[in-house]
């Protein structure tokens, strides 16, 4: 690295130099362009024209001008010192370096695809030790690994890498099944539930995990700030009390079907009181749990995960997972470079070639429609004409990729979609907006792209909308409220009944008084309720409801793939659709 940096201050000083031109110079006039003694100056030389950056032809004599050729070009150079800095997993002093050598576009592309070629699996031998590690890129930017305070999908999928909860959901039949509680027992009112804690289950720094443990964890979801996810679920704990080591009984104010499955989320997984007490921002950034990989390194750019030898389900196959993440890394090409590719579909020419997982979960995109505001939205005819016209079939052609169809149902098209018709077609009583009047859409950094195409398909209707785009947490608060259109997305998977209760409980802030205790009316009944069946019926009648008063409009929906190459085995998906790093090992490449 050092010689690079001192092959630079050649390149500085005769930038315009070409590799067929010979600079002549003296011994002296390097030594002091490169602040060191005229020796020196000769052994550096010979390095820099070992490694093939230049020509050294010397002529005898002190005083005496020398010729040198420069071979390689500065924008080279920059490239293989961010290459080297990359290699020592200084991601962000990579960047940094060809920011500051103003390397050009087409250079910086150059070291992108590079970068591609880094990830993938690799075996390391040493002392006759077999190391298997992965690395993936991440094209998000992950900002908290607290299970309290995760944002995002990618950060929820590290977080159950490295925590566990104490049950967890089985993805094909929904049934709720024993983790880190072995076993438990309903009270007779079935308002709460004991729980028998594993003994020996050890947290990544060595201790014992307790009930102790598990009642602080949701004692200090508790305390959280309003409007965090499943505020509602946790809201309804009544009294939590430790009966012993391993036993925990949970008191509910009432009866609630969908608290058992909440406590499988990585939002109630189970966090070691020591660790965050004594430092919680260091914990959001090197956060301990039970789970199997245990976090070594994290610089914000780059996470490092290593398998838990004493993890309580069995060693993960793995040895290390490197999370890089580069939020504005292009996908361009993406088959040839990873084992493992999340979100995407697989071209025809590489069908045959790669495997693929459909992921269980589908996103759903959809408008929200603010009737407290007193303007044009207060009015149901104005809310209609809003909801019938945006073309949402000229929105599926504009959006590429991975969107499969038109969404009608959060729970069931084939359910609901004689309710929603009407929404490509215009009625006869429009009511034109006032045209100097403009409707605020209210959404998130990633949405903004959605947002644009709703602005010019919604002005070809006469409607003019100004976008305000928020950071994710102060989307949560108070400010969206003063937006006449929330534009928002919801993951359906392994916990669709929780994400649909909190998406309706935040929508109540927004509902007209007498809309709104409609829909917390059938909230209530859908978590009293036994039957997964009845519950979907509620949730596909609120979603009636809520559309017949024009307060809910279905954009699209997509369900992606996981690919993966031949070599990986042991394939899983979490319920988010991500790989489960314990689960997967590399075989031997087919030919």
């Amino acid at each position: 690295m050092k010689l690079a940096m001192q092959y630079m201050l050649l390149r500085n000083r005769w930038p315009a130099a070409q590799a067929a031109e010979a600079i002549e110079v003296t011994l002296e006039e390097l030594a002091s362009v490169l602040d060191c003694t005229p020796r020196n100056v000769v052994l550096l030389l010979k390095r820099m024209g070992s490694e093939g950056w230049l020509e050294w032809l010397p002529k005898p004599g002190r005083g005496n001008r020398s010729a040198l050729r420069l071979l390689l070009q500065a924008e080279a150079l920059s490239i293989e010192i961010a290459q080297s800095l990359v290699r020592r997993h200084d991601l962000q002093g990579a960047f940094a370096h060809l920011e500051a050598a103003g390397v050009s576009d087409a250079g910086r592309a150059a070291f992108r695809t590079w970068l591609s070629d880094y990830f993938g699996y690799q075996t390391e031998w040493k002392n006759d030790k077999r190391t298997d590690s992965v690395r993936f890129p991440l094209r998000q930017t992950i900002r908290s690994l607290d299970p309290a305070y995760t944002d995002y999908t990618s950060e929820a999928h590290l977080v159950s890498q490295i925590f566990d909860s104490l049950v967890r959901v089985e993805e094909r039949t929904q049934t709720v099944l024993p983790h880190l509680a072995h076993a438990w027992e309903p009270d007779e009112d079935g308002c709460g539930w004991t729980f028998y804690l594993r003994k020996g289950v050890l947290f990544h720094h060595g201790r014992e995990m307790t009930a102790s443990d598990a009642a602080y964890s949701l004692e200090r979801i508790r305390r959280l700030p309003l409007r965090t996810l499943y505020r509602w679920a946790y809201d309804a704990i009544e009294r939590i009390s430790v009966i012993d080591a391993n036993v925990l009984h949970i008191r509910l104010s009432t009866r609630n079907e969908l608290f058992l499955p909440f406590l499988s989320t990585t939002r109630a997984a189970i966090v070691p009181e020591d660790i965050v007490e004594a430092d919680p921002d260091s914990f959001a950034r090197m956060p301990v749990g039970s789970g199997p990989f245990k976090m070594i390194r994290n610089d914000g750019n780059i996470h490092v995960l290593e398998a838990n030898p004493f993890y309580f389900q069995g060693r993960a196959h793995l040895d290390r997972v490197e999370i890089w993440s580069l939020p504005d890394m292009a996908e361009t090409d993406p088959l040839n470079r990873f084992q493992i590719i999340h979100n995407v579909r697989l071209p025809e020419q590489q069908a045959d070639t790669w495997n693929e997982v459909r992921q269980q979960g589908l996103t759903v995109k959809f408008l929200t429609f603010n009737s407290l505001n007193q303007g044009a939205l207060a009015d149901p005819a104005v809310r209609r004409y809003v909801h019938e016209a945006v073309n949402r079939g000229q929105l599926i052609q504009a959006l590429a990729g991975d969107v499969i169809s038109l969404a009608h149902s959060f729970v069931s098209d084939a359910a609901s979609a004689d309710a929603f018709q009407s929404y490509d077609e215009f009625s006869n009583d429009k009511k034109r907006i006032n045209e100097r009047q403009s409707l605020e859409l209210c959404t998130i950094e990633p949405y903004e792209s959605d947002a644009k195409l709703l602005r010019q398909l919604y002005l070809e209707a006469g409607i003019d909308l100004s976008i305000t785009i928020l950071p994710v947490k102060e989307f949560k608060g108070e400010r969206r409220l003063r937006a006449d259109l929330l534009l928002f997305a919801v993951m359906l998977d392994n916990d669709a009944e929780l994400r649909l209760t909190d998406l309706y409980h935040s929508m109540l802030r927004h509902l007209d008084p007498n809309l709104s205790n409609q829909v917390k009316l059938m909230l209530e009944s859908i978590m009293q309720e036994p039957s997964p069946l009845r519950r979907r019926e509620r949730f596909i009648q609120i979603e009636r409801l809520l559309i017949g008063h024009h307060a809910l409009l279905f954009l699209y929906k997509k369900q992606l793939k996981t690919a993966f190459h031949p070599s990986v085995k042991g394939i899983s998906l979490d319920s988010l659709g991500w790989v489960q790093f314990k689960d997967i090992w590399f075989g031997r490449p087919r030919d």
